[in-house]
């Protein structure tokens, strides 16, 4: 660049100012990079929905059961797979603040139900074979200290009642902090109450193909119609969907914030560059009387002002980035698989912090390179 020396003078002589321009950019970007990571993390069980999957619940809600009946019922329609029971457990593991997802499944099947799980063909074997061995995710190993062998009670609320599994094998893929046990453990459990007995809380299917999928969903919801337990049948993605409707506006909460923090940001470097086109102005008449030209002068602001929101935006970037790769946060955050921001965030993060240097000299600098050599050597500002 023809004047990238002069630019870099110019930003050295306020290094205070210019200390806390950058400060600004790289606490504002780590927010806004926090804050569009958790808006990610919302969407991430529908982006890596399974198409080949579908949920079948009550009608009416999830906390409804299903008779067990209805599994065989829903294997028999054609173009279904599997049919795998789940039932959430709600179990809490030694205190309240220790919690995470649980669900009795149906151990023979859930390899190959939910494929994206991983975990040595051995460990597999021992967790089918053993009505009381349960598996745990990766994370949870990380974050309780679980090891193979090990017997865990959890306590369920919702069942009123403690049970006690042995940990048979550690998994990874998928929601990593979840833990699974046999179905048949549950249902047989002396102590589980009348209402629970027989009972499911819905079915995850895996259909043969995808052109399989709307017609199984139709065809199950058909079969318990006019029963006492009707169901909803839909995709695996819809019924992610389902639960972010849930959060209600917080989606849109979030992309307020981020859009306050934007217009800050951009309130503080407009009155960051407005400071210092101000202090320069006799120099603006000084360099016309050497010569310079009107756009070169806008250039000598806007490259300083692209410099520090450049300087800002790598320094930010690179922090989001290091300290979510370096500390996995979904460990503590529930429902998240991940917390690492998506290189199109960095990009667009990247992207907003040079915008936000462009505009907030653009008037300044345009103003000032306007003024006659005359005006701007009288200047007393």
């Amino acid at each position: 660049m023809k004047y990238s020396h002069l630019i870099w003078k110019n930003i050295l002589r306020n290094k205070r100012r210019s200390l806390l321009a950058i400060l600004s950019l790289i606490v504002s970007l780590f927010l806004i990079i926090t804050l569009a990571t958790i808006v990610t993390e919302f969407t991430r069980g529908t982006d890596e929905s399974n198409p080949l999957r579908l949920a079948t619940r009550h009608s009416v809600s999830l906390t409804f059961p299903l008779p067990t009946a209805h599994k065989q019922k829903i294997a028999a329609v054609s173009g279904v797979k599997r049919a795998m029971a789940m039932s959430w457990f709600g179990g809490i593991y030694q205190d309240e603040k220790n919690f995470f997802a649980n669900f009795a499944v149906d151990a023979d099947l859930l390899r190959e139900v939910i494929t994206e799980m991983k975990m040595s063909d051995d460990e597999w074997r021992a967790f089918e074979q053993d009505r009381q061995g349960a598996i745990v995710g990766q994370k949870l190993v990380l974050l309780y200290g679980f090891q193979k062998g090990q017997r865990i009670t959890l306590k369920s609320p919702i069942y009123n009642t403690d049970m006690e599994f042995i940990i048979r094998g550690v998994y990874t893929g998928g929601d990593e902090k979840t833990l699974y046990f046999h179905h048949d453990y549950l249902n047989e459990h002396e102590l589980l109450p009348d209402w629970a007995k027989d009972k499911i809380g819905m079915l995850s299917i895996l259909a043969a193909s995808a052109e399989d999928v709307p017609r199984i969903a139709q065809a199950v919801d058909s079969i318990f119609l006019n029963t006492d337990a009707p169901t909803k049948t839909e995709t695996e993605r819809e019924f992610a969907l389902s639960f972010q409707t849930m959060m209600g506006g917080v989606k849109q909460f979030m992309y307020g914030i981020i859009a306050a923090i934007t217009f800050s940001l951009l309130l503080v470097m407009a009155n960051s560059m407005a400071m210092s086109v101000r202090e320069r102005v006799r120099e603006v008449g000084t360099l016309k009387a050497l010569g310079f030209q009107r756009g070169a002068i806008v250039w000598l602001f806007v490259g300083e002002s692209l410099l520090l929101a450049g300087l800002g935006a790598s320094l930010g970037v690179g922090l989001a980035a290091t300290v979510f790769r370096s500390f996995d946060l979904s460990l503590y955050i529930p429902n998240f698989y991940s917390f690492i921001p998506a290189a199109e965030t960095l990009i667009v993060a990247f992207a907003l912090a040079v915008v936000v240097g462009l505009l907030s000299v653009s008037y300044s600098a345009y103003r000032v390179s306007g003024l006659t050599i005359a005006e701007a050597l009288r200047s007393t500002e």
